[in-house]
């Protein structure tokens, strides 16, 4: 049995994958702009959810979960409203795929699984090749128990970019749910292997 895990992490460490999904220097000034915004108003639940979703839709997950904690303390009410201001957003901007990301993430928090998922997918429609969009309906279908939808967004956004390790976590989660620990061990264990590469 060790020799087995032995050749796979192995394997695994050596097994080429597709190109990487990279932050756009487009992306990386908005991460910077959104931070001075939290510097500028450290108190503004606004700045801090804005900071929040551009960390979602650039592979800081961590760092946006930390953002929207702070979105909580600061205003434990914003979630009630946000969702409100992005409609009005969305509509007045439609084709602004990163509203409708915000707005997904603001149905979400109010738990509209179901919106948040369509706005994921008009995500998609104007932006077919975006790896987070994937990534968050997998999650969702997967907090609803719809396992196997959960697998296939997931599987979907691999397509785009085989190196997205969240993506390989959903994934891994998906086959544990659906009893299938071998697929699940080897997912898991490439999500761990980008990750230790920076993916």
């Amino acid at each position: 049995m060790k020799k087995l895990i032995v050749f796979i992490l192995i394997f695994t460490l050596l097994c080429p994958l597709s190109q990487a999904w990279t932050i756009t220097k487009e992306l990386q000034k908005e991460i910077g702009e959104k931070k001075a915004a939290v510097n500028k108003n450290p108190s503004d639940p606004q700045a801090h959810f804005d900071l929040a979703v551009t960390y979602a839709y650039t592979n800081n997950i961590l760092e946006g979960w930390d953002e929207l904690k702070k979105v909580n303390q600061l205003d434990p009410n914003f979630k009630k409203t946000a969702y409100k201001g992005y409609i009005a957003k969305v509509n007045a901007s439609p084709a602004d795929w990163k509203l409708r990301f915000r707005l997904a993430f603001a149905y979400y928090f109010n738990s509209k699984k179901k919106e948040a998922i369509e706005e994921l997918e008009n995500v998609l429609v104007l932006d077919p090749y975006n790896v987070w969009a994937y990534g968050y309906i997998s999650l969702i279908y997967g907090e609803m128990g719809e396992v196997d939808k959960a697998i296939e967004a997931a599987r979907a956004g691999l397509k785009i970019d085989n190196l997205a390790a969240a993506l390989h976590l959903l994934l891994a989660e998906g086959y544990y749910k659906k009893g299938d620990s071998w697929n699940g061990f080897w997912e898991r264990a490439t999500a761990l292997r980008l990750k230790v590469q920076g993916y």
